[in-house]
């Protein structure tokens, strides 16, 4: 089976060793003048996997969208590889490093499975594409629903589809807005090892989920967000062990 996945961080091994690969300062935003999320910082170093965990409206969504460079910060900064995102040529830096999966499939109605990897792979010269998309079928078992349409597709087949495309890109930062939604346990497990592979690559990997046991044996640090705030951080182990989560009925 061709190697999986495509973590190529675009970053020289001194930038890599001197600074974090993402950087979270004071991040915040707000809609209508409310605050969706308030002062978040966090540093994240290559080889390392995130989770923000927390419930609908406690800010998750909103802080992995303004890393992936689709939402500007209503104060603080967000830096990728050095670069500040949302400073004039930021968003290049997010371009080519950063591959984001939205918490509801972006599906084009009428592209099949196998046109979207096409896509995919024409947009950013995926070398050795036929390999590496028939190892995505295969892994996520689609390959028999290739020529389907996304109206003809399960919402888990649909989450699958553009998981697919964004590890068939070359990246050195992951960002998915719960992955696990929609998702069978054979499709789980396929995704957490493909994750862990990344990371072992020496990608970034963040992703938020209310599914805290899918992070157990992958994450490298839980953030749990409460109405837009950090209301803890810590490993997994720590996190689970602080009852933090079982208090706001997140286990």
């Amino acid at each position: 089976m061709h190697d999986l996945p495509y973590a190529r961080p675009v970053v020289t091994d001194r930038t890599a060793r001197e600074q974090p690969l993402v950087e979270l300062r004071d991040l915040g935003r707000d809609y209508a003048g409310v605050a969706a999320l308030y002062e978040l910082d966090l540093e994240v170093a290559a080889g390392q996997a995130i989770a923000l965990v927390g419930h609908n409206g406690s800010g998750k969504t909103t802080a992995l969208t303004m890393l992936a460079g689709r939402l500007e910060p209503t104060r603080g900064t967000v830096k990728v590889a050095g670069v500040d995102v949302y400073r004039p040529g930021g968003s290049a830096a997010v371009r080519s490093l950063v591959s984001f999966v939205p918490d509801a499939p972006a599906l084009y109605a009428d592209l099949t499975v196998a046109d979207h990897l096409d896509l995919v792979g024409l947009a950013h010269g995926v070398e050795d594409f036929d390999a590496r998309a028939a190892a995505l079928l295969e892994r996520f078992d689609l390959a028999e629903r290739r020529h389907l349409l996304p109206r003809e597709l399960s919402r888990g087949m649909r989450q699958k589809t553009q998981l697919s495309c964004a590890l068939l890109r070359p990246f050195g930062v992951l960002v998915l807005d719960e992955p696990v939604s929609g998702l069978d346990p054979p499709s789980r497990r396929a995704l957490h090892g493909l994750l862990a592979e990344a990371k072992q690559e020496g990608a970034v990997v963040m992703f938020s989920t209310h599914q805290l046991g899918f992070a157990e044996g992958l994450v490298d640090r839980v953030i749990v967000l409460a109405d837009g705030r950090v209301a803890m951080a810590g490993t997994y182990e720590h996190v689970v062990a602080s009852g933090e989560v079982d208090e706001l009925g997140l286990s």
